[in-house]
């Protein structure tokens, strides 16, 4: 190649063209260009401002979820704390609890804090004796997407149970155990349903405890499943 071929090719150079055009495509439209520029630039403000926003939500419903377990976790005593929450009695604490819980659940509802303060929220009722309202959230924290919800169907399970519910509380433990979630495992379920059937059918249960015994089974499951097997003897 001469040295006029390549002086030729180079002020035809496909990316030094490209450049070119670029550069005169700017100069003509400088006002398009620079309006797409601030396009781009508020585009990304907003989406920065977005993650704060949700990440600044989030951390306020746990807070609020904090505030309402700290009533859950207060001492029951005559003598006032000025250094902690405290109540005079059980029953004043569980009015305060329920309250807080409630306050939670229907501030944040759908959220993993509003369903984590329903599940609590449920529990107490349940245990002062409110059942319709505790299987009523028990049911919505079962159903819902949030972490929480197979912890919902094992209290709503065992809230069955209590009320001789056998068949509905074994169809929630069978849907727990085909589908396992980090909360809840398949052998925890198992184990469930095993005492659930201890009364109703004996056999079942037992050789259902006595399947989930393997050499590599964890410690925690392993005790479980002994007691469970005792039980029925």
């Amino acid at each position: 190649m001469t040295r006029h071929e390549l002086k030729e090719q180079l002020q035809h150079d496909p990316l030094t063209d490209n450049v070119e055009l670029a550069v005169d495509y700017v100069t003509t439209h400088r006002q398009v260009v620079l309006r797409w520029v601030i396009i781009g630039l508020a585009v990304l403000v907003i989406a920065a401002l977005g993650a704060w926003y949700f990440q600044h939500e989030k951390a306020v419903r746990q807070q609020a979820l904090r505030n309402a377990l700290d009533i859950v976790e207060a001492q029951v005593t005559p003598q006032p704390n000025s250094f902690a929450k405290t109540f005079p009695t059980q029953q004043a604490k569980d009015q305060a609890s329920m309250k807080a819980l409630a306050d939670v659940a229907s501030r944040y509802s759908g959220s993993d804090e509003g369903r984590a303060a329903q599940y609590y929220l449920a529990s107490f009722q349940a245990d002062n004796g409110k059942y319709s309202e505790a299987e009523n959230n028990f049911k919505q924290v079962a159903d819902s997407r949030s972490s929480y919800s197979s912890l919902g169907k094992v209290a709503l399970a065992q809230l069955y149970a209590g009320e001789g519910k056998v068949g509905e509380a074994k169809t929630i433990l069978d849907g727990l155990i085909q589908h396992p979630t980090p909360l809840v495992s398949k052998e925890q379920a198992q184990l469930l349903l095993a005492n659930l059937l201890k009364d109703s059918n004996p056999g079942q249960a037992k050789q259902l405890a006595e399947s989930l015994k393997t050499p590599q089974q964890r410690p925690q499951i392993q005790r479980a499943i002994d007691q469970t097997v005792q039980g029925l003897k």
